[in-house]
């Protein structure tokens, strides 16, 4: 009985001489880039689907075909001929046409490892298609007189109701709102943004009747696999919204529990009109930081509550626009924080278990008063209303960096980012968070992703710019990102960085060029409240004009302590004046409003600016000539999580009276590769 082995070896020797495994290899990488080509550059041509379907038909149909062919029939030099059983001395490919297979096979080989890498490589594969994820796009407006507010307002509805339902992965509203009349298709789309369905769909509002229409769709297929019109009265608004979120759970078969049907179902509002004014003021709030924009956002949610006073969510909105006011500077005065106290615990009288209540309160305590702890329970808790819902990682990791527990808040912004992965923002507070740890790589791969999501948003280029100034003190590499970010973003935001690097450069001229064209008479933000004139003096000193720099610092004086008495808890006003005051030699008054604004804004209740102000009250001990005092506070600084670097301390030019000191140098050597 024949050997079934040798049998086996035989035939594959049989396919190797009638060159089969070539043609198959060929064939398949051929018709895998033809599919590649088809994938990408018909996404971007007007032709039907039902072409490129064909063509992949074909394709699979020809390979058996090429198959037999390879094995009946061989090319010799005198043509084409039927392969023979014995593989005669004349079948012999010649060597030219030898060599040119062999070189066909290679190419194939290369083009589908390049067009595999690709497939793998592209936007958006790094996150898996979990069967029960979506994201819900900005539903299309087409109503004659109402703004987009009112169908962005719907789109947010929605997609919070699904984040309430425990088994769905629903993508924030920053990456979804991108895709507001795009041209894309689906299938990319959820490519970008990881997930498995998308629901689109439209508004019509006219007079006292409103038209929606929705639409789940599976992305890979572009499969409708839910869709539904509904043609109601306004004031059926709410239950259209609830009767959406049943229907995709129903079709992506999860089981709403008792509670997540409660929830969903609940009502915001009794006033058409009170949610109106709700939805204006959101979108005012989320336009910009600008005080302007939260004033006005303030005042409708005043409006919305006039009409119906037990609208939970305006309420809390309100409050925790309040307490944001507080902790951005705009106004950090008790009158503020009592303004917000009363709107959430009002909202907390009426709906003490819905989760933008909670949230707000949640922020009273983190922006009013620091209460870490009391407002971690608030965020937990939202969270578990609406598990879906990546804000809550998002706002979990803020606490917990100012708590020092920086790698619990990178797996919370990691997780953030997965449910909102084209944020740019939520990009650049990874960065920013990798930065005070200084992981510089992983903090510049954050703020490139972020500059590519949204090559128009100064905030990545200036934390970018300040990376290069962090590692090694030299900002010609900074001022082209500055210069990036100027093309792309806009000129209005860079002047008061670039008066920074002009100061430390040396460049002094061009320093007091850039503050004279700066309309602002203050440097403000969330750790900074600086004069210009303070400005103006430190630059003159550096210049060596004593006396114009003291007359600078006098009027920098005079605006301190008048907001001293206006705000005497801000931290940063303390700050400030003890810079001040050092300038001007009193160093009793400058040490003493250096440490007190530590003492506001201790790393104990801040690890994350605490450390600015603790770096401020040694630059404070520099300039009045107690140098061991601030390499004390250096040495410290450079053990914890902090923007202080050797980098830093090469490039401020405070630093300068030290850097003949052996403790400073020592500094330098120790840290030196850090």
């Amino acid at each position: 009985m024949p050997d079934p082995t040798f049998r086996f070896s035989a035939f594959l020797a049989e396919l190797k001489r009638r060159r089969v495994f070539r043609v198959a290899v060929v064939y398949a990488g051929v018709a895998f880039i033809i599919i590649q080509i088809i994938d990408g550059a018909f996404d971007y041509l007007p032709i039907p689907d039902w072409v490129g379907t064909a063509i992949i038909v074909l394709l699979l149909v020809g390979f058996p075909i090429a198959i037999a062919l390879a094995w009946a029939f061989d090319i010799t030099e005198k043509g084409v001929v039927r392969t023979t059983a014995k593989g005669p001395e004349e079948a012999k490919v010649p060597r030219r046409l030898l060599i040119s297979n062999r070189l066909l096979v290679i190419v194939a080989i290369v083009a589908v490892g390049v067009a595999a890498w690709s497939w793998w490589s592209r936007p958006g594969q790094e996150a898996a298609l979990g069967a029960k994820s979506i994201a819900v796009l900005p539903f299309v407006n087409f109503s004659e007189e109402e703004g987009d507010w009112f169908s962005d307002g719907i789109t947010d509805d929605i997609l919070t109701h699904l984040s309430k339902i425990g088994d769905l992965k629903v993508i924030g509203r920053t990456s979804v709102m991108q895709y507001k009349n795009t041209s894309k298709r689906l299938r990319d789309i959820g490519r970008e943004l990881g997930v498995a369905t998308l629901l689109e769909g439209s508004v019509r509002r006219a007079d006292s009747r409103v038209r929606i229409t929705s639409q789940l769709v599976e992305t890979e297929t572009e499969e409708h696999l839910w869709a539904e019109t509904y043609d109601r009265d306004l004031t059926d608004i709410f239950a259209i919204q609830s009767d959406v979120a049943r229907n995709i759970a129903a079709a992506l078969k999860t089981m709403l529990s008792p509670e997540e049907r409660a929830r969903i179902e609940q009502r915001p509002t009794e006033s058409i009109a009170a949610y109106d004014y709700y939805l204006r003021a959101y979108e005012y709030e989320r336009q910009s930081y600008e005080e302007k924009a939260w004033e006005i956002a303030s005042d409708l949610y005043q409006k919305a509550v006039a009409i119906d006073s037990g609208f939970a969510r305006a309420y809390a909105r309100l409050g925790r626009n309040h307490a944001r006011m507080y902790w951005f500077g705009y106004d950090r005065t008790s009158p503020r924080l009592v303004m917000a106290r009363d709107a959430v615990d009002k909202a907390l009288s009426i709906k003490p278990d819905d989760p933008v209540v909670r949230v707000a309160n949640g922020f009273y305590y983190y922006h009013g008063s620091r209460d870490y702890a009391r407002a971690l329970e608030e965020f937990y808790f939202a969270r578990r209303m609406e598990p879906g819902n990546g804000l809550h990682a998002q706002n979990i990791a803020y606490i917990q960096r100012r708590l020092g527990r920086f790698e619990e808040a990178l797996a919370n912004l990691k997780t953030a980012v997965e449910y909102d992965p084209r944020s740019s923002r939520l990009t650049t507070e990874l960065g920013y968070t990798y930065n005070v740890l200084r992981w510089y790589d992983l903090a510049e791969q954050s703020y490139d992703r972020a500059i590519e999501l949204a090559p128009d948003n100064s905030e990545s280029y200036l934390d970018k710019a300040w990376l290069p100034v962090y590692r090694t003190g030299n900002t010609e590499s900074a001022r082209q990102v500055l210069a990036e970010g100027m093309r792309l973003a806009g000129p209005d935001l860079f002047s008061w960085i670039l008066v920074d690097f002009d100061i430390e450069d040396g460049r002094y001229n061009d320093a007091l060029d850039r503050l004279t064209a700066i309309p602002e008479d203050m440097r403000e933000d969330w750790v900074r409240f600086m004069p210009k004139e303070a400005y103006v003096g430190w630059i003159l000193k550096l210049m060596g004009e004593p006396a114009e720099a003291r007359r600078h610092f006098e009027n920098a004086r005079a605006l301190l302590e008048k907001k001293v008495r206006e705000s005497p808890n801000d931290y940063r006003v303390h700050a400030a004046s003890g810079w001040v005051y050092a300038h001007l030699g009193i160093a009793d008054e400058a040490l003493r409003e250096g440490r007190k604004a530590v003492d506001l804004l201790p790393v104990s209740l801040d690890a994350l600016d605490g450390p600015w102000y603790i770096e401020h009250l040694a630059g404070i001990y520099t300039i009045v000539g107690e140098h061991d005092e601030a390499l004390d506070i250096l040495e410290h600084l450079l053990e914890i999580p902090s923007w202080t670097s050797i980098g830093s301390l090469r490039f401020h030019r405070v630093w300068d009276p030290l850097r003949e000191h052996p403790r400073f140098q020592a500094l330098l050597e120790k840290y030196g590769e850090q």
